[in-house]
């Protein structure tokens, strides 16, 4: 195990060329390198504001004077609107949009932070208001798709209303259909009983004065109520299975015939349908009463549209201004998020896209009841069977699936809370997601500490790991390819913006100079670009990872590593961002290990020196320059001694997630062991092994993650239990 260590510039006679001593020229050399990027950035804004104007007067479309003066006058809005987008045509007129839509106050002064985390949002997911793509499948663009900014009246936002057109299924005056008759069936039925749990408070106690004593807590009673029947008994009991099928046939329909057993799913069912021939059965009672409900107007015949990024700015706008007595501000720790956040910080929230309706309901019972509802009811196996989830409860209801107010209904495991929870969050203005861990589903949210000004992007409901093993489902939209990423990706940006968030913008910008250059010269000037843009702010991930990106051989992604660890050395905390600092370390050891290996053993030699003085845990990168230096039985040395040191090591056994970050590097080593000869591998590493399977962790005693590595490589099973 090699802990992490600052990475200092080290000449290595092949790999790296020789570096300038003297501190005089150092600075000097540095300070001139800033010089010339900052000149290069400058003037890449500066054609980009060009080329930008010169589309939109191409396209006769007018933008007012003081509408474009207002960019310029603003570096941050300048930078953004300009360098952040490969494309700035769509920022731009996505802007004007919104100060077209919510008035020039909103944008320009109350709230252009929030603009600009639209505008760019909605820049990147490339749609129009009604998610129309920015591109054809050619690549050109498509002038009907970008943001209109033709003059109309302010918006006047509007929550729509139940969409639910109820049909008189008796209305004598047509024929009735299957619907009809189906609806007909479930609401003319007798009223069933049930019991149900509620919350009651006791009754009033008093003393021998006559006077009341303090009112005890509610405590939970069972009632029996009755209510109408619905889709979902029908399906659990087979006596009105029957019912309804005759009742079906009497009424001119004998081909509609359900057959789902006997309680076989049911409201509060739990267990998976293995038989595939009953989930079937029961997957087509389903389609059958939700069409019946959807055609009939007791359920949406649709999921409500996604609001535009107008619509949604001005419900948030909306939220925030509401006047909460100081009373319920502390109550709801109101506001959760402010809204002139910066806008990097602001991405996650405006790529919500939740119909406005579901998300009133929601912040209604927030805004008036201090209701924060971010958990739903954990409903076990069967939420991996949608069909059967859904027919276990399938009633009457005013919103779709894939609403919250659905999933609080049906129920689900880890996936279905975390979109509650990072859907309720956006809801009340905070930025959040859902985020993947190994074998479960979490949220990531930014949250601001009001005492020290600062923003984190913080992890919860975690269950199989921390943030290192953590990747955010929202996009990393601060260059353009995106995706999913990390979670330290998205703690760069928290941490980017309290170092400064002009500087962050700039390195954003940066970005978009350096990728204007010639393929040979970003090759060739890979290191100089990413020290620059880590002048500017120590987390300019962005440029770290397009310098990466770049870098045409070994030596180059050492010295990004270098340059990136000498400057978070300096600017960062060791604990604090020792994920980041680790994580900046290992992007470039990836990209060395898609590079070409080195030729001959002595380069191998010079390039594992390089990486284990960087603290290189990149299994495979390694096993490649074992091999290199001295072939397979190197290779099988090399192995038997990383172990032998991590055996050895007075940490064993001290934190989890060392022994899980070794079992990870053993895994590396696996991929670059041929089928044929890997079971025999990971069993000799086993043997190491041997009276040393376990490690105690705060007291628990439990198989250390590197055998359970190994034995899963070696396609051994654990020993049983004494």
């Amino acid at each position: 195990m090699r802990p992490f260590a600052r990475l200092s510039v080290v000449t290595l006679s092949v790999l790296l060329a020789p570096l300038a001593t003297a501190p005089a020229f150092a600075a000097a050399a540095v300070a001139s390198e800033a010089t010339s990027w900052s000149s290069r950035t400058e003037s890449y804004l500066g054609a980009a504001r060009d080329r930008t104007l010169e589309a939109v007067n191409a396209r006769g479309i007018a933008l007012p004077k003081d509408f474009l003066a207002w960019i310029d006058g603003d570096a941050i809005v300048r930078t953004t609107v300009y360098g952040c987008r490969a494309d700035a045509l769509p920022v731009l007129l996505k802007l004007r949009s919104l100060e077209i839509d919510l008035g020039e106050d909103a944008v320009r002064r109350d709230y252009t932070q929030l603009a600009l985390a639209f505008a760019i949002q909605d820049s990147y997911a490339k749609r129009g208001d009604q998610g129309t793509p920015w591109n054809d499948a050619d690549g050109a663009q498509n002038p009907e798709a970008l943001p209109d900014v033709s003059p109309r009246a302010p918006i006047s936002l509007e929550i729509p209303g139940d969409p639910r057109e109820r049909v008189d299924t008796k209305d004598a005056s047509r024929a009735l259909d299957r619907d009809d008759h189906i609806v007909n069936f479930l609401e003319d039925h007798p009223e069933i009983e049930e019991e149900i749990e509620v919350k009651e408070l006791p009754p009033l106690e008093y003393d021998e004065r006559g006077i009341a004593k303090p009112q005890r807590a509610a405590v939970a009673v069972k009632k029996k109520i009755k209510r109408p029947l619905r889709a979902a008994d029908v399906i659990a009991s087979r006596a009105l299975q029957q019912e309804f099928n005759a009742y079906m046939s009497a009424h001119g329909h004998p081909e509609v015939t359900i057959d789902c057993g006997e309680r076989a799913v049911f409201w509060g069912s739990t267990a998976a349908i293995s038989d595939k021939s009953l989930r079937d059965r029961i997957a087509e009672a389903h389609e059958l009463f939700h069409d019946a409900y959807r055609a009939k107007g007791r359920m949406p015949a649709a999921r409500d549209r996604a609001p535009t990024a107008a619509e949604s700015m001005a419900w948030f706008i909306r939220n925030d201004r509401w006047a909460f007595s100081d009373k319920d501000r502390a109550a709801r720790e109101w506001p959760r998020f402010p809204l002139n956040a910066p806008w990097p910080v602001l991405l996650m929230l405006a790529a919500d896209d939740q119909p406005l309706r579901e998300r009133e309901d929601i912040w209604l019972k927030f805004r008036d009841n201090g209701e924060f509802r971010t958990y739903g009811e954990y409903i076990g196996d069967i939420a991996q069977q949608f069909d059967m989830q859904s027919a276990r409860r399938v009633a009457p209801i005013a919103f779709s699936y894939g609403s919250i107010q659905m999933m609080w209904k049906d129920g689900g495991v880890c996936g279905t809370m975390g979109n509650i929870g990072a859907r309720t969050h956006r809801i009340v203005g905070q930025p959040a997601s859902t985020a993947g861990q190994p074998g479960h589903c979490a949220i990531v949210f930014m949250e601001y500490d009001a005492k020290t000004k600062e923003f984190r992007c913080k992890g919860g409901q975690y269950a199989t790991g921390g943030d290192e093993v953590t990747t955010v489902h929202a996009g990393w939209n601060y260059d353009d390819k995106g995706g999913r990423k990390p979670m330290l990706f998205h703690q760069s940006v928290a941490w980017g913006v309290n170092e400064g968030l002009a500087g962050f913008v700039e390195s954003l910008a940066m970005v978009r100079a350096f990728n204007a250059m010639p393929a040979d010269e970003r090759a060739r000037e890979c290191a100089s670009f990413v020290k620059a843009a880590l002048a500017e702010n120590a987390f300019a991930l962005a440029a770290v990872t397009t310098a990466l990106d770049n870098a045409p051989d070994a030596k180059s992604a050492l010295a990004i590593a270098d340059a990136c660890a000498d400057k978070l050395a300096k600017s960062t905390d060791e604990k604090k961002h020792a994920l980041y600092r680790a994580g900046v370390r290992d992007l470039a050891h990836a990209r060395i290990e898609q590079l070409p290996a080195p030729a001959t053993p002595e380069e191998n030699a010079q390039l594992l020196e390089a990486l284990e003085r960087q603290g290189c845990v990149n299994g495979a990168l390694l096993a490649r320059c074992w091999r290199g230096v001295g072939g397979d039985d190197e290779f099988v040395k090399r192995c038997k001694g990383e172990i032998d040191a991590y055996l050895a090591s007075a940490d064993r056994g001290k934190d989890k997630r060392a022994a899980q970050k070794f079992a990870a590097e053993i895994n590396g080593w696996a991929k670059t062991v041929a089928r044929p000869a890997k079971k025999r591998w990971a069993e000799q590493l086993l043997a190491s092994f041997e009276g040393k399977e376990t490690i105690t962790v705060r007291g628990k005693e439990q198989v250390d993650p590197a055998v359970e590595a190994l034995r899963k490589i070696a396609g051994v099973k654990a020993p049983a239990k004494k």
